[in-house]
């Protein structure tokens, strides 16, 4: 058995700490484990979707006015004219054609196959410049169906310009106000016209 000098023994004695600090060192040296993920916030409750008004709410006959890129329909009624002199009669101004939009609560003798809703209800509208009248009547046919809450929209077709017209408003007590779209019935393409109001008609 080999003896082991006192010189390496006192060697080995300052080499012990070290190796103890070498190792204290790499353990140090070790990277923090990641942070746990937060807690995902929890998901909203969806909205209920408000249910449909009934259409005997929005049924009747309504003074219908226009606003479509910048042209007020029907056209305000002209000033009158400066009286003339004595013994000439002054002749009567020019009216406007009307404008008018009736709702009903009854469905139409058949759907529009253009609309984009079967919950058609009959509906006529005169709006000049995009209505088109059969003749003997003041209105075009169209239809009308509520969306949810106030809201409704009427529809009609342009069937010389392969476009459709919807009046899409809200409902609120006598007056419906909203905007006027154009749709292309043969590319789906559609672009907000202006904007309308309507006004019921009570029954005297």
């Amino acid at each position: 058995m080999h003896s082991i000098s006192p010189r390496m023994a006192a060697a080995r004695r300052l080499a012990a700490p070290v190796v103890i600090m070498a190792v204290a060192a790499c353990s140090s040296a070790r990277p923090a484990p990641p942070p746990a993920p937060a807690p995902e916030p929890a998901a909203a409750a969806p909205v209920a979707a408000l249910p449909p008004m009934a259409p005997a709410r929005a049924a009747g006959t309504y003074v219908l006015q226009a606003t479509i890129q910048g042209r007020t329909i029907p056209a305000p009624a002209p000033a009158p004219a400066a009286p003339l002199r004595r013994g000439r009669a002054a002749a009567a101004p020019a009216q406007a054609p009307a404008a008018s939009l009736q709702l009903t609560a009854r469905p139409p003798a058949a759907l529009d196959p253009a609309a984009p809703s079967v919950r058609q209800l009959a509906a006529t509208v005169a709006l000049p410049g995009y209505t088109l009248s059969p003749r003997g009547r003041l209105a075009q046919a169209a239809s009308w169906w509520p969306v949810g809450g106030d809201s409704l929209v009427v529809f009609f077709t342009q069937p010389r310009r392969a476009a459709a017209i919807s009046l899409r408003g809200v409902l609120r007590g006598d007056s419906l106000s909203g905007d006027v779209w154009y749709t292309s019935t043969s590319s789906g393409a559609e672009f907000q016209l202006g904007t309308f109001t309507a006004v019921r008609r009570r029954a005297r």
